[in-house]
């Protein structure tokens, strides 16, 4: 990025901690001009509607309005805008999906500094950019099945209930995570179980299990 002009940053995540992390990384980085902070999809958008900012690094789980739809309106807005999803944990049903929207990139909260640098210096350059562990990912993902994946066909809210859900949380608990009401979850969860022909939790683990996005560990 040496030469270009100073970048212009906007790191999502609902953690301060997080956010006061990687805020220290970027600082060390002499070609970002600016950071800001959101901590949740909603400011993200609001802010992306009164400032232009050329780099956006988006947690995937946040409350209320999710990380995969917040970059798909924020690119609907902003379309100059390059995103780089940051995740603590790989979700192959999730990858494909946000890399075909437009994100530029995607790695994980375990990335170094080095790692980072070198994701925004791809990105801003105009190419994608996948961590070691996430191109790993998807390459599996294509091994076992790639579009034939059923989990393709949810939407962003579908698939981050259905994770939820994969996780052990109850309607009332992921209504609560997410800000939403437990009508709106039962409708989600309706909808994603007919897409993915599947009538209980226990074949949805099972379907899970078969196209690895779900381990018991």
């Amino acid at each position: 990025m040496t030469g270009q002009p100073l970048l212009n940053i906007l790191v999502v995540d609902d953690h301060e901690l997080v956010r006061a992390g990687m805020r220290r990384l970027l600082e060390e980085n002499p070609q970002i001009g600016s950071i800001n902070e959101a901590s949740s999809g909603e400011e993200a958008l609001q802010m992306a509607a009164t400032h232009d900012f050329d780099l956006v690094l988006m947690d995937i789980n946040l409350p209320g309005i999710s990380g995969l739809e917040a970059a798909e309106k924020l690119l609907s807005l902003a379309p100059k805008s390059r995103i780089i999803m940051v995740t603590g944990r790989l979700e192959s049903g999730h990858i494909r999906k946000l890399l075909n929207s437009g994100v530029r990139g995607y790695i994980t909260k375990g990335s170094s500094a080095d790692e980072m640098d070198k994701a925004m210096r791809r990105v801003m350059a105009g190419e994608q950019y996948l961590s070691p562990d996430v191109a790993q990912q998807v390459a599996m993902d294509v091994i076992n099945g790639g579009d034939e994946n059923p989990f393709h066909k949810l939407t962003s809210r579908e698939m981050e209930i259905i994770t939820l859900l994969l996780g052990g949380h109850r309607n009332r608990e992921i209504s609560n995570r997410l800000h939403i009401s437990e009508k709106t979850v039962s409708t989600h969860r309706t909808r994603a179980f007919e897409k993915l022909n599947v009538k209980t939790t226990a074949e949805l683990v099972r379907l899970a299990i078969r196209f690895d996005l779900w381990n018991n560990d």
